[in-house]
């Protein structure tokens, strides 16, 4: 593979580590606020605040959602960081396409439902009673599934083309 190309696609995996990164603290902070272990508010589009817990029955619903919200962000983010440093390893022996990315990208495509779900119901965290049901838990994992085909495809190229040389 060229070494040009090579070099680029190694400092984009590692440039992507960046968001991910903040993300894994922004959901650390949340749920060290939502723990109570620290004090601050933060609203700014991250809502890092307390939890407004109910007083009646509806507190199951808020027990599930912190519990869901926190194992889905957990398992995202802990899936995308193996995804980018498999890509990354894979890149150092000239292997790009890994069939352990294929199964990592389909499994993504399943939690990302979840994972959309929890996060479109924050709001019941926050003092919210209504469920919310928009179009990203329908569509994000669509466009993680097709990724995976598309994946899975370019590995099935790239192996033929090994094979052929």
């Amino acid at each position: 593979m060229d070494n040009k190309i090579l070099k680029s696609s190694k400092l984009v995996c590692l440039l992507a580590l960046i968001p991910w990164g903040l993300w894994t603290l922004v959901i650390i902070l949340r749920l060290l606020r939502f723990a109570g272990l620290i004090n601050f508010n933060v609203y700014l589009g991250i809502d890092i605040a307390p939890i407004v817990w109910y007083d009646d029955e509806a507190i199951v619903a808020q027990y599930v959602e912190l519990a869901g919200y926190a194992i889905t962000n957990i398992v995202m983010i802990s899936m995308v960081f193996m995804f980018i440093f498999k890509s990354l390893k894979g890149m150092d022996v000239n292997e790009v396409f890994t069939r352990s990315n294929v199964r990592l990208l389909y499994v993504m495509a399943a939690v990302s439902f979840f994972y959309e779900l929890f996060v479109a119901n924050r709001g019941i965290l926050y003092g919210s009673r209504e469920v919310v049901l928009d179009t990203a838990p329908f569509t994000t994992p669509l466009v993680v599934l097709v990724v995976a085909v598309f994946y899975r495809l370019a590995l099935h190229a790239y192996e033929e083309n090994r094979l052929t040389i």
